[in-house]
């Protein structure tokens, strides 16, 4: 009987929790950028996007054209399980990076690029729906210049024109993910993918249900709510040996013995 109103509470929990899913495993990029200067700091960290803990059993790995390598292994030396650390990035360090576990599940591929000269600030993570995101592009030296921000099949003519080389989107959407490059005068930046995300499930309100679909909710499980009550009162009733409940009272009346024979003369009259 305990593990009927287990399984109970457990079917309502996977019912009304449609968007469940496991912990997410980021690959997490420490300054949250794709490109540096040469020389720049950087750490590559597999992680829960949960709480930041390290993702166990997760390994990054690394593809710079055709060679691809395990964090640890032959060139990518400076890397232990899910974490890379460089104190000073160098062109060998470019590549695209990415988190994968045992069973082939990978992470979103991030690009890194490392230029001596010319750059454009672009979120390494996903940026959320709803959310503002400023591109910035710089020299290594130098006060800010004019700038020209593109993006990939829209270059026919630039998104944006900024003197102080940052250009700004506010309130994003999914149509505004893809790929981007700013240029000043004869130098352009490399092109780097805006990611777009949608918010977690979790975060979404209960007012996000459709009526329909709370209805279909009640319908599946108000029966087996009822039938799970009874059993249990039935239960408890044969412990305790009291009526269940609702259950209609029986009650035996005490009949008097009658003699017969007074009450034959009575009905000889």
């Amino acid at each position: 009987m305990k593990a009927s109103v287990v399984s109970l509470f457990f079917g309502l929990f996977v019912i009304l929790q449609p968007g469940l899913t496991a912990a997410a495993v980021i690959l997490n990029v420490t300054p949250n950028r794709q490109q540096f200067f040469t020389g720049e700091p950087v750490r590559l960290s597999c992680e829960e996007e949960e709480d930041g803990s390290s993702a166990d059993g997760w390994t990054l790995k690394r593809k710079w054209v055709q060679q691809t390598e395990t964090c640890g292994v032959e060139g990518f030396q400076n890397c232990r399980g899910g974490t890379y650390s460089v104190s000073a990035l160098s062109h060998v360090d470019r590549g695209d990076y990415w988190c994968e576990d045992p069973k082939g599940r990978q992470t979103i591929k991030v690009t890194i690029t490392v230029s001596d000269r010319f750059i454009m600030d672009i979120p390494a993570l996903p940026v959320m729906v709803g959310g503002n995101v400023t591109l910035r592009c710089r020299e290594r030296v130098g006060s800010p210049v004019l700038v020209k921000f593109f993006k990939f099949k829209e270059h026919q003519k630039p998104k944006g024109v900024a003197s102080d080389g940052q250009f700004k989107i506010i309130n994003i959407q999914k149509s505004d993910e893809g790929s981007y490059w700013c240029s000043h005068g004869q130098v352009t930046s490399a092109s780097s993918t805006l990611h777009v995300r949608d918010p977690p499930v979790c975060a979404q309100t209960v007012s996000n249900l459709s009526l329909f679909r709370l209805f279909l909710h009640l319908v599946v499980i108000t029966p087996y709510c009822i039938t799970t009550g009874l059993l249990i009162s039935i239960y408890c009733c044969r412990k305790t040996g009291k009526a269940p409940v609702g259950a209609p009272e029986i009650t035996m009346q005490k009949v008097e013995h009658v003699d017969a024979a007074a009450v034959a003369p009575t009905m000889l009259n």
